[in-house]
């Protein structure tokens, strides 16, 4: 039977976090209600999420080494149901803001499973909630687990500068802001219009194919675009599908290539994006699609404070991208590599993305004006290569095109709405 050591954290909102002012984090003795977790992977648990949350802008973790005084640490451990003045007085006994109980248990001879809560000391409560991540006993391994949980309960990789700056009710007022219908949570970006010069320009050196070569300045009005490529679990709040009953329906025989409720969903015709798009429409009385060719490349280069590199925010591939050589043959979470100079990820790599545009073998050398691309055809554009693609189809301008009724395992989309 598998034995498997499986970490679930809890996010905390993003108004927690104060610019200048590092939350204390209390992060206790990890819990093991079968008896069956080496005492050493207890301690890596522990010492790597006291690391990682120390190493996450705005917070400081410290481990029970440290609070050896605070009473009924155990009952806090057994069930984490404890009453809102023991809370406040861990609190007081130690400078937290927060607690972080953790729990682990065995699935195989290599493999654990983790899961923690974190608790607001002033309000006694559970903050929120992050979905599951396995995690080898390997030290390496371990450490890479805690961090990237660390990350996702202060924020999936995003540093508290920029989630200070979200308003979860803002729209149309040319700043970020937070789409909550069916409890979503997904960070849009605004992109300011402007110039820019479309398709194979100098910094994308001889890696240029025959469909980029017609180099055309284009104008584009200001849009809100998806920070982060629509996750698998935002998918599923939507259309109720989820990423392997869409894999059933391309191939049952395909294999799976990430799951997680972070992770980019994969396995969408562009058909689906759309309705994906026309639903949260609906629902939210404004105005999703997918974005024009134009907009996915305005704003993968950087929109109006451009990186002027060949990546998206990055020269090195490696930075910013899963690709082909750095995946591990799977998509990621998304957020994990480095965002743009706008602070969108994964616009290189990961997973392709649909964009709204037919597409053609060459740019219409007039259509300048917020281009929408041909009236018709056969294949629809996607954008920003993949997990198991060169470095070379990562590029911002490189192109790529599929049938509309596509599905496959490394194809997705980020949204834009249009103010």
């Amino acid at each position: 039977m598998k034995r498997l050591f499986l970490i679930l954290l809890f996010a905390l909102p993003f108004s927690f976090v104060s610019a200048g002012e590092a939350k204390k984090v209390a992060i206790l003795e990890t819990v093991d209600k079968a008896g069956d977790v080496p005492y050493g992977v207890k301690l890596q648990v522990r010492m790597n999420l006291t690391y990682a949350v120390s190493s996450t802008p705005g917070y400081e973790g410290y481990d029970r080494v440290d609070m050896a005084s605070i009473m009924g640490e155990q009952k806090f451990q057994r069930t984490g149901m404890v009453s809102d003045a023991q809370i406040k007085k861990l609190g007081e006994m130690t400078g937290a803001q927060y607690v972080l109980i953790a729990e682990a248990a065995v699935y195989d001879a290599s493999t654990i499973i983790i899961t923690a809560k974190v608790l607001d000391v002033e309000t006694g409560g559970v903050a929120n909630s992050a979905p599951p991540v396995f995690a080898g006993k390997d030290p390496e391994k371990m450490q890479t687990a805690c961090a990237q949980l660390a990350k996702k309960l202060f924020g999936q990789g995003y540093s508290s500068s920029d989630l200070s700056n979200y308003n979860t009710t803002s729209y149309n007022s040319g700043q970020d802001f937070t789409e909550t219908a069916w409890g979503i949570n997904m960070k849009m970006i605004w992109v300011e219009g402007g110039e820019f010069m479309m398709g194979c320009t100098g910094e994308q050196g001889g890696d240029c194919e025959s469909d980029e070569q017609n180099v055309r300045r284009v104008t584009v009005d200001g849009f809100y675009i998806g920070m982060l490529e629509v996750t698998q679990a935002q998918w599923q709040a939507v259309m109720g599908t989820s990423v392997y009953q869409q894999k059933n329906k391309a191939n049952p025989d395909w294999p799976l290539r990430g799951t997680g409720s972070d992770y980019p969903m994969y396995y969408v015709s562009w058909d689906e994006a759309m309705e994906f798009c026309r639903l949260l429409s609906n629902k939210t009385g404004k105005t999703y699609t997918l974005p024009t060719e134009a907009q996915w490349e305005y704003a993968a280069r950087g929109g109006n404070r451009p990186d002027g590199t060949k990546y998206a925010g990055s020269n090195m591939v490696d930075v910013v991208a899963w690709y082909s050589d750095s995946s591990g043959s799977s998509t990621h979470p998304c957020g994990t590599k480095r965002a743009n100079a706008l602070g969108l990820y994964d616009m290189s790599g990961n997973v392709w993305e649909w964009c709204k545009d037919w597409f053609s073998s060459s740019y219409t050398s007039y259509d300048t004006n917020n281009p929408t691309g041909p009236s018709s055809g056969s294949y629809r554009v996607d954008r920003g290569g993949s997990w198991n693609i060169s470095a070379q189809s990562c590029r911002v301008a490189c192109r790529n095109y599929y049938s509309p009724g596509y599905r496959y395992f490394n194809l997705g989309f980020r949204v834009v709405l249009l103010p």
